[in-house]
Parts: C-alpha cells; structure tokens; sequence
C-alpha cells in the first residue's frame, strides 16, 4: 500500500466519522452560528456556567407589536428566561441576533434593545427571571421571511463587580431553531 492510497484512506475515514457524529441543524445557511455549535430546539433548554455558578436558559416568548397606522416597523420581543441552578446569585445581559431563512440578521451584540440587550437583576439560587430584549423596525417584508423560520443566537455576558460591568467578549452563545409560524408577519 503506497503512502498515497493511506493518506486517501484516512481521508475517506474522517469524512464518514464528520458525517455520522454531526447532525444538520435547520436552516443550515443562516444559522449565524459559528460551526460546530448546535442549534437548539425553540423548545430546548441549555445549562451555561460551571460550579456555583450555573443556570438553565430557555426561550420563554417570542411575541409581535400589534401594527401601527403610521408603521416604519414593527418589533419583535424576545423573552429569554434564566433559572439560576448554581448557589451564588448571577447577574446577566444578553443580546438576541434573529436570522432569516434568506441569511438576513436583525439584531445582534450592541445592537438589539437599542444597543443595550436585556438585563437581569442579581438572580438568586432556585430563582428564574426572564428579561426581555427585543429588535425593531423590522419591515412588513422582513416578518414574513422570519415567519417562515429562523434562528435565534443569544449571546451572553455574565455581570461582575459591584459595578455590574460586562468583559468585551460574551460568555456564552447559545441557537435556537424558531419554528415557521412563531413569528407571524
């Protein structure tokens, strides 16, 4: 067996390794995520954090504005609900990015809720609180896209400090596949 036909041969092997260890998440185009991360269920739940600090994420709504007469767009809210599983209290901001079917994103770090994402108060252990972010002025064209499904990325930075400052990288990212018809244009 020449040194060529091995190389081949591993080749072929780690191909069929990727391919049965990986799962397609949906809309594998616009998922936003950076490979290698799973997409979330709308429904899934995720853990972030390690040792006395940990909690449990989950998407607890996704709601529309009711339409405005003069609209120059509407908003999307984005409960994001975090149940603080670890023994010391945590505090949070997170940011919601929304990606299309077509790879259009709205929202996003230092961009969603006005720049400033969701905040939580200090989450104490045992305690959920779900804070809102949202995203505006999305188009009549751009909700009917999104109503179609999409990907939600939610980056999380852990607050520290009596100050409750934030690190310039986010802690966490988590991806939720958000099923056709969750967010009706």
């Amino acid at each position: 067996m020449t040194l060529k036909t091995l190389a081949f041969m591993f080749v072929i092997a780690g191909m069929l390794i990727a391919a049965g260890c990986s799962a397609p998440a949906a809309l594998p185009a616009a998922t936003g995520t950076p490979a290698g991360e799973k997409v979330l269920p709308m429904s899934g739940n995720v853990t972030l954090g390690s040792g006395n600090k940990t909690i449990n994420a989950f998407i607890h709504s996704i709601e529309l504005d009711a339409k405005a007469e003069n609209e120059t767009g509407r908003t999307v809210t984005i409960y994001v609900a975090a149940k603080n599983t670890g023994t010391e209290p945590v505090m949070f901001v997170w940011f919601s990015k929304l990606t299309d079917a077509n790879g259009n994103s709205y929202g996003g770090i230092n961009v969603s809720h006005k720049g400033s994402g969701a905040r939580t108060a200090w989450i104490t252990p045992g305690d959920t609180e779900a804070a809102r972010d949202y995203i505006d002025r999305l188009t009549n064209q751009d909700l009917g896209v999104l109503s179609k499904g999409a990907v939600l990325d939610v980056y999380f930075f852990e607050k520290s400090g009596p100050d409750g400052t934030i690190g310039a990288e986010p802690d966490y990212h988590v991806a939720w596949t958000i099923e056709p018809g969750a967010i009706l244009g």
